[in-house]
């Protein structure tokens, strides 16, 4: 403790030495920084957006398919993962380069398109204005910082406008895969049934048509002439009972496959007109909790902690000079 008190009365005492020293070189740091701050800092203005992801915003899913068991309210708020989806979409190069190209930041920005390396420039420039993080309330918040308080404040906007057509282009990419891969399905269960169809026909022109009602009735015919002792009818009937029956597992096995088909046109069907509704009509993809609006104030840089800063550095660094010097200079007492 005594070691402590000693370190501190000794700084306090070397304080109270150099007192005039120091006390100039903090004017002039508060001079010189705040001149800075004011002339060589370039001072930007700050626009946000606060918005919530939705949970689908799929027509079809939400509203048109029933007992859905992925079924979502269009009117609940996104969960945490929904969230992270935005975001990645919202930090893409295809949200990026169409921000930098709608408000020529190049332009806005003063790089030179000549210049070598002038994408990976203005890519820094924008990244160094714009901040887009999750809180801890599953919102997003689009945070930008720019020397144009109405440029900051169109762009954070803007953001609400591209993240429905960037979500839009790539689902529809993905839509036409979709719709491509049900109609070749169709037009190939489409030939099926054609062929299966005439396959039938031929059955029906050889009298068959439909099995269990025509064995039930001829069967109770057989009977009847049996009944009857006509021996003719009931051989002309227990003729055709052999036809069926030669034929029934051929045609059942046929009208099986049509059921079948019939059932997965049905289905592809159903889903090519969830995909063209889907493609056709969206829900938006967030909800919009905040807008941008031009900034009446800067908010960068912060003055007085640029001249808190800089009088803090100033400072120790001062002290630390002159404790070293002071050091070297009881040294070469002690030696003299």
């Amino acid at each position: 403790m005594k070691e402590e008190n000693f370190d501190f009365l000794w700084l306090l005492n070397l304080c109270k030495k150099h007192v005039k020293l120091l006390s100039l070189l903090l004017v002039l740091t508060i001079v010189i920084s705040s001149l800075i701050s004011v002339f060589f800092i370039e001072s930007k203005f700050q626009s946000s957006v606060i918005i919530y992801p939705t949970t689908t915003n799929s027509v079809s899913q939400a509203l048109l398919v029933e007992h859905n068991p992925y079924r979502k309210d269009v009117l609940e708020f996104g969960e945490e993962e929904e969230a992270e989806q935005l975001l990645q979409v919202l930090n893409s190069d295809e949200m990026r380069d169409s921000i930098i190209n709608r408000f020529n930041l190049y332009a806005h920005y003063d790089v030179n398109k000549d210049y070598e390396f002038h994408k990976t420039t203005v890519n820094t420039m924008y990244a160094n204005a714009v901040s887009i993080k999750k809180t801890k309330f599953n919102s997003l918040e689009i945070i930008i910082l720019d020397k144009d308080p109405i440029i900051a404040s169109n762009i954070a906007n803007e953001y609400l406008t591209l993240m429905d057509v960037v979500i839009s282009r790539i689902r529809n990419k993905r839509v036409q895969q979709s719709l491509t891969i049900l109609e070749t399905r169709k037009r190939i269960l489409y030939k099926q049934r054609n062929l299966i169809q005439d396959s039938i026909q031929d059955y029906r022109l050889n009298g068959i048509i439909s099995i269990t009602a025509q064995v039930e009735r001829l069967t109770e015919q057989y009977a009847i002439a049996l009944a009857a002792s006509n021996l003719n009818g009931a051989r002309r009937i227990k003729q055709e009972l052999n036809h069926i029956g030669e034929n029934a597992g051929a045609h059942d096995m046929l009208l099986r496959k049509s059921y079948a088909i019939e059932n997965e046109l049905s289905k592809i069907e159903f889903e090519a007109d969830r995909v063209l509704i889907d493609t056709n009509y969206s829900l938006e993809n967030k909800f919009i909790i905040n807008k941008a609006y031009p900034a009446d104030k800067k908010s960068y840089p912060v003055r007085w902690l640029v001249v808190f800063s800089a009088l803090i550095s100033v400072f120790v660094f001062s002290i630390i000079s002159i404790s070293i010097s002071e050091y070297f200079s009881v040294s070469n007492d002690k030696k003299k």
